[in-house]
């Protein structure tokens, strides 16, 4: 017997263990560790940790969250791929490890597709447009006029090249036909110190930065990249409802990965058990106040959210400079 069988059927029994109640035994045998690419502390971190704690709570196996900062995510990937296919050690994955990374030059030193099997999207970062108190508009058309007898003078500020707050912001230029000034940031803390300052006019954000400026009058919110509007601000409509769905994006997205070739019982008791602690109401209402959305898919529907936002975004990254 090969040592893939082994490991197999080890994975298998696992699931079976789950599958008849006795999941307490099985997670103590078989702990499984998520890999995070980012620090201890940041919200992802945070949003991870919680859904880990109620997986076991609901007698789910143990986990083990290992931080593994560093190289873009690219490092604590390629560290899962080469992961043995049992389930036991998974990915905390995002927008920027499959979408962005792999359309900078050279590419990623591995396939989202052909080297990972997606297991559920865990949770997503909902993005609002928000405005200096001092900028003139009130409305994204008000703000569109204004760009235009500016063209070139309003700047957005991001969390740097090629996040998310970049790219929406290249969308958001491209759809209103005027350019606008990118103002790059390391991280969202310095750009949010500048937004704040009047130094730079707007800024894609999520809730978690911007809430306390919100709660001041520093900063207004325009509208939201979301699908929907969002319960944080009702008010402020989504960008498809004004006329740019282009800039419509739930594009902060973080799920949930495999190595290719872990066998589909194993995928199949891993989605099951994630999606039922992320549909949790303490779990939901908790991350909401972190501005944090859970909500599961299906690995189909992740892998396929994975090729359409690549197809979205990719040409986006290259034209835009990010890939430069």
């Amino acid at each position: 017997m090969t040592i893939c069988s082994v490991l197999q059927r080890c994975a298998l029994f696992t699931v079976a263990a789950l599958a008849t109640g006795s999941a307490s035994s099985a997670s103590a045998q078989s702990p499984v560790t998520v890999v995070v690419t980012v620090a201890a502390g940041g919200s992802s971190d945070i949003g991870m940790r919680t859904i880990a704690n109620k997986v076991e709570q609901i007698g789910g196996p143990k986990i083990i969250v290992e931080n593994r900062p560093g190289g873009g995510g690219v490092t604590a990937t390629l560290g899962v791929r080469d992961a043995a296919p049992d389930g036991r050690t998974l990915l905390l994955s995002a927008y920027a490890t499959f979408v962005v990374n792999p359309a900078m030059p050279g590419g990623a030193p591995y396939d989202p597709v052909a080297d990972f099997q997606q297991i559920t999207t865990l949770f997503s970062f909902p993005v609002m447009l928000a405005v200096n108190a001092s900028v003139e508009a009130k409305s994204v058309p008000e703000l569109i006029a204004l760009a235009k007898r500016k063209p070139g003078g309003l700047s957005y500020a991001s969390q740097g090249v090629g996040t998310a707050g970049h790219l929406l912001g290249e969308l958001f230029a491209k759809s209103i036909g005027v350019p606008l000034l990118h103002v790059p940031y390391r991280g969202a803390a310095p750009a949010m110190v500048d937004l704040v300052a009047g130094r730079v006019d707007m800024m894609f954000v999520g809730v978690l930065p911007s809430k306390a400026h919100l709660a001041s009058g520093s900063l207004r919110v325009l509208a939201v990249t979301s699908s929907t509007r969002m319960p944080e601000v009702p008010e402020a409509p989504t960008m498809a409802e004004i006329g740019h769905p282009d800039v419509s994006s739930d594009f902060v997205w973080f799920g949930l990965a495999a190595p290719a070739k872990t066998p589909e019982p194993v995928i199949k008791s891993l989605h099951e058990v994630f999606a039922k602690a992320i549909a949790s109401p303490d779990v939901r209402d908790k991350l909401a106040g972190q501005g944090i959305h859970v909500g599961a898919s299906t690995p189909a529907e992740l892998a396929a959210r994975i090729k359409s936002d690549t197809a979205k975004f990719a040409p986006l990254i290259k034209s835009s400079g990010a890939a430069k």
